[in-house]
């Protein structure tokens, strides 16, 4: 286990089996996907083109479900 740097973000489910992911900068550097049930290690440049992929497949996600906010 590293050094926690800065967390970078924590989301919590409310009607998931998956009840929170936390993404942690570490030192190393390294950044942390994690919960209760597993962690996933990442060099900043790995994490870089995960998230860009997570970010493009929620647009495609927003747009082929004509999804107008968060809500829905």
């Amino acid at each position: 286990m590293g050094i926690v740097t800065k967390e970078l973000a924590s989301i919590e489910f409310k009607d998931q089996a998956l009840k929170y992911l936390e993404i942690e900068l570490n030192d190393g550097p390294i950044i942390h996907l994690q919960n209760d049930a597993f962690r996933i290690e990442m060099k900043p440049e790995e994490f870089t083109q995960f998230a860009s992929q997570v970010v493009n497949s929620a647009n495609k996600m927003i747009q082929y479900k004509n999804i107008t906010s968060y809500d829905e």
